[in-house]
């Protein structure tokens, strides 16, 4: 079997009026200014130091990726999905004019070999983050569906096998509330909280990472509304110093939240390391890109909980690769998860179904215009837990009319 065209798709679609994604509205600029929105303001303000508004992330306010298509001569289609919260085209430009003529003629259904291929076409180049990476995952999880499917087994299967049928998942997330926000902001708060409950999840995150004292009342309220017995996760986006995270992971610690992610810089990998050591809180962490960043970070003893982003850091194989690295050192493992289509719940699914170290995944609870709206069938996500598609390869079947209706020319 032979690959003969490889096809990169930047689609881009509306949430629903109103809505915002919950990382633009904790952290990002790109949406509307509203004095009792939850988050950071929509504004730079510039006299917060260090790092809130040196962190401030690029956010779209429409639902942005790629989506890679693979044919083989046999007639077998595979699709992958690489990362692209913003400027798809820049990612699908990168598949189509570099990383196709690696791949055209070779055989799809040795995906470890390919990455090997592709990571070192620019591995002088110091690629080893970001949109190279990004464009390997989409890739690299369309190699995996068409294997898979060549051999009538779910992902899961190829991956190792299925420790369990259906994953364990948080609602991701609430926006957090910032210090002197006005009451309706906290009063929403309780109230998204409440709804979360009620389409029965057992556990969420928070996007906090707004100031110490902010993200405290946010999470003691969300505890004091959802009771002792549901699980809080907290996203900081790296906007911390080494002591104000101290600061708030102790709080965290009184408020018994499940693990604090991502509260420095992906740089600080000694300010990881201390931290680690001052809390007994978790520590977990999103920015994760490659095996050999987190070998440096598991060896400086920085962080409890891996979450490679299948999309991101490198797709199936390269997040399999980190998972095992993080059990070998005894931590556990789970697929980060955030904004994405239909593919990128599914590629995490089916590895988080093959994960021996697996804690509890990601689920982006939005209504996603890039979710079921692009499949013939709907997920099964059913009291916090979301059931492993049983199909061939990633085991859902993507509409492609539907899936080009939102395709940028």
């Amino acid at each position: 079997m032979k690959i003969v065209d490889i096809e990169a798709i930047p689609v881009q679609a509306a949430l629903r009026p109103g809505d915002v994604y919950w990382g633009n509205q904790s952290w990002g600029r790109n949406k509307p200014a509203l004095k009792n929105a939850p988050g950071l303001p929509a504004g730079d303000d510039r006299s917060v130091y260090p790092y809130q508004w040196r962190s401030r992330a690029a956010y779209s306010q429409t639902v942005d990726t790629t989506i890679v298509k693979i044919t083989t001569d046999s007639g077998l289609i595979g699709w992958g999905e690489a990362k692209s919260p913003v400027a798809p085209t820049v990612t699908a430009t990168i598949i189509r004019d570099l990383m196709a003529g690696l791949l055209i003629g070779e055989d799809p259904t040795n995906p470890a070999l390919q990455w090997e291929r592709m990571y070192g076409a620019m591995r002088i180049r110091g690629h080893a983050a970001g949109f190279w990476m990004e464009a390997i995952s989409g890739v690299d999880i369309a190699l995996w569906d068409i294997s898979a499917k060549a051999l009538g087994v779910p992902l899961s299967t190829l991956l190792g096998g299925k420790f369990r049928q259906r994953v364990k998942v948080y609602a991701s997330a609430i926006p957090g509330v910032r210090e002197g926000a006005p009451e309706d902001a906290w009063q929403q708060l309780r109230t998204t909280a409440k709804d979360i409950r009620s389409r029965g999840f057992q556990a969420l995150k928070m996007g906090i990472g707004l100031g110490v004292a902010g993200d405290l009342r946010s999470v003691q309220i969300v505890r004091e509304t959802l009771g002792p017995d549901f699980t809080i996760f907290t996203d900081a986006a790296g906007m911390y110093t080494l002591p104000e995270a101290i600061e708030l992971g102790r709080g965290l610690e009184r408020l018994q939240v499940g693990w604090l992610e991502a509260p420095l810089p992906p740089e600080e990998l000694e300010g990881y390391a201390r931290l680690a050591r001052i809390l007994d809180l978790p520590i977990a962490s999103d920015l994760v890109f490659n095996r050999w960043q987190m070998r440096d970070l598991l060896l400086a003893g920085g962080v409890d909980v891996l979450q490679p982003d299948v999309c991101r850091a490198g797709g199936l194989t390269e997040s399999k690769r980190i998972a095992e690295l993080a059990d070998a050192f005894g931590k556990a493992a789970t697929p980060h998860v955030s904004i994405g289509s239909a593919i990128h719940f599914a590629a995490s699914v089916q590895l988080a179904a093959a994960l021996p170290n697996q804690s509890v995944m990601e689920f982006w609870y939005g209504a996603n215009p890039l979710g079921d709206p692009i499949m013939a069938a709907p997920f099964k996500v059913e009291q916090g837990y979301f059931w492993v598609p049983q199909g061939p390869g990633l085991g859902i079947e993507i509409d492609e009319a539907a899936l080009r209706r939102y395709a940028l020319s």
